[in-house]
Parts: C-alpha cells; sequence; structure tokens
C-alpha cells in the first residue's frame, strides 16, 4: 500500500506564513493626550456655569425628592434628531 499526500510537502510553508516577520512590529510612541480650548468656547463657559450649577442642584434635589418626571417624548423626540 502506497500513500502519497502532497499536504506534507507544503507544510513548511504554511507554518512560515503564520510566522510574524522581524520588522514590522508597530512601535508606541510616549506621548500623553492633549485638549485646547478656545478662547470662544471658555467665554461660553463661564457665562453658564452659575446658571447650570442652579439648574443641576434643583434636578439632584428634585431626583432625590422623587418628584423629578422626565418627559419620554421629549427624549425620544431628541433621540430620533440626532
Amino acid at each position: 500500500m502506497r500513500i502519497d499526500s502532497t499536504k506534507w510537502v507544503n507544510m513548511p510553508k504554511t507554518y512560515e506564513r503564520n510566522q510574524p516577520v522581524e520588522g514590522t512590529e508597530t512601535k508606541r510612541m510616549n506621548r500623553t493626550d492633549e485638549v485646547t480650548i478656545s478662547k470662544e468656547a471658555r467665554v461660553r463657559f463661564e457665562g453658564t456655569t452659575s446658571s447650570r450649577a442652579d439648574k443641576i442642584a434643583s434636578l439632584k434635589q428634585a431626583i432625590q425628592d422623587g418628584t423629578y418626571k422626565p418627559d419620554a417624548n421629549k427624549i425620544a423626540e431628541r433621540f430620533l434628531n440626532l
């Protein structure tokens, strides 16, 4: 009985294809992320902080008291408008 197979002949080539090639590794740079805020954005932010803080405080109080009832239709409408 004679068994011929070409699979064994090609086995080293298959193994070589799965090996990583030297020099192709990505080098990671030690950089930190950075965010810059424009002057216009800073002005807008500073102008709304006090009124926004008051609104946030009143919402927190309403949630704690159990009186906050969000309008599901408004929420859904805003999601659809994105």
